[in-house]
């Protein structure tokens, strides 16, 4: 996952060069020239995630025998590697990219053809687009939804959630609260830490308005949203502290009844939730809009020969819409993410039948979308880290009713600097 994007003085420093970095032949160093049909493709994961795309790949070069594809496997640090990469001339011809960090690559990229036909999402279909040119083709979707411990909400007189209508931000907080029980290492939380840009949209805030325009984070709904998260962690809140979760799996506290909910739940932990038993654990959708969903994309360097990019093509349509790739993205040993096209969910399901991953296909389908936003990165990491450090979310100790509205001025003058 790629919630952390690169440093905005990376970015910055990086695009500024890229044009001059760009290989004037117009071919991939190590291309023989446009009778080459093989290509390269750079992505990131863990070993598991690693061994799923192998497969993909070994399913695509199956599937065109004529076309070798090279797996650049970047196991840490990717996206800093992968504008070393492109500053240095060595761009891969195919690179991962994630649609959050697309904002920073896109002009690295050929824009791509997506037949939003394809998909089953409209958010899937639009998250490869940056002001209004596609320049990735959707790959995988990593919505979120909530693992619970289903003997934790009877216990304490609550009913169990549904599967398939999410609770109320209101309803969650009240759960929540009922759930924690005792005091010091023994306590038992009804929740683990909440994400703020997470509980940021699933409270009904956002960041910016529908067209990019305006910051709105410091309105009512996002210093609503602040507040519930600082009040969570307080001594007599629902979620455990930073302090006290550092370093801890919030997967294994709520295996081992110590979290009674697990928000911001991912589809690459469903082989170990499968594992568990079903009587007592069960995933339900997040709480109100739910979290921001990654779509994870392929884009194709603009630096690759015209048989690259005809290969290229070929490979990014095959990883994007056949089944033959798609139905690999989830097993019962790893899952990288969500199918993005209707023909592949019976096989993602498959992948735990006793679990309800019904409820990420939901989530998928129910997205909130993102506008595009010049200078993203550099945006909300100087709001994130100021927020941090000001607040409780983070270190910090002002209320976030004050900083809110001085962030948002700040985002707004940093927003109306791009224009």
């Amino acid at each position: 996952m790629l919630r952390t994007a690169v440093t905005a003085a990376i970015v910055v420093g990086c695009m500024a060069s890229l044009a001059a970095c760009s290989n004037e032949s117009g071919a991939t160093p190590g291309d023989s020239g446009d009778d080459s049909a093989s290509i390269s493709f750079a992505y990131w994961g863990s070993n598991e995630e690693n061994a799923t795309i192998k497969s993909m790949v070994a399913a695509f070069e199956r599937a065109h025998p004529d076309i070798h594809v090279e797996a650049n496997w970047i196991q840490s640090d990717y996206e800093q590697k992968l504008q070393t990469s492109i500053a240095g001339g060595d761009a891969p011809t195919v690179a991962a990219i994630s649609n959050t960090s697309l904002p920073s690559f896109f002009t690295v990229f050929k824009p791509v053809t997506v037949d939003k036909s394809a998909y089953y999402s409209p958010a899937v279909a639009k998250a490869g687009n940056v002001d209004g040119t596609d320049y990735a083709v959707p790959f995988v979707a990593k919505s979120k939804v909530m693992a619970i411990d289903k003997t934790s909400f009877t216990k304490a007189g609550l009913p169990v959630p549904s599967g398939t209508t999410p609770l109320s931000t209101r309803d969650f907080v009240a759960a929540a609260r009922k759930m924690t029980s005792g005091s010091g290492s023994s306590k038992v939380y009804g929740s683990a830490p909440l994400w703020y840009d997470g509980w940021l949209l699933a409270d009904g805030g956002s960041y910016y308005n529908a067209d990019g325009t305006k910051c709105t984070m410091g309105d009512a709904a996002g210093i609503r949203a602040a507040k519930t998260v600082v009040d969570s962690v307080k001594p007599n809140g629902f979620t455990p502290t930073s302090i006290a979760a550092q370093g801890q799996d919030m997967f294994q506290w709520l295996a081992q009844g110590k979290v009674a909910t697990l928000p911001d739940f991912g589809p690459w932990n469903i082989s170990k939730f499968a594992a568990l038993d079903s009587s007592r654990f069960a995933l339900v959708p997040m709480p109100g809009r739910g979290e921001p969903m990654e779509v994870d994309g392929l884009g194709i360097a603009k630096s690759a020969s015209a048989a690259q990019v005809k290969s290229a093509e070929t490979f990014t349509k095959f990883m994007s819409t056949d089944p033959a790739a798609q139905n690999l993205l989830a097993s019962k040993k790893s899952a990288l993410g969500v199918p993005v096209v209707d023909d592949s969910l019976a096989a993602f399901k498959s992948a735990a039948p006793k679990a309800n991953l019904q409820a990420f296909v939901d989530a998928v389908e129910h997205a909130v979308t993102t506008p595009y936003v010049k200078n993203k990165v550099q945006i909300e990491s100087t709001f994130s880290t100021a927020l941090n450090s000001r607040t409780a979310i983070g270190t910090g100790h002002e209320d976030p009713a004050t900083v809110l509205p001085q962030l948002q001025d700040k985002c707004q003058q940093m927003l109306d600097a791009t224009k």
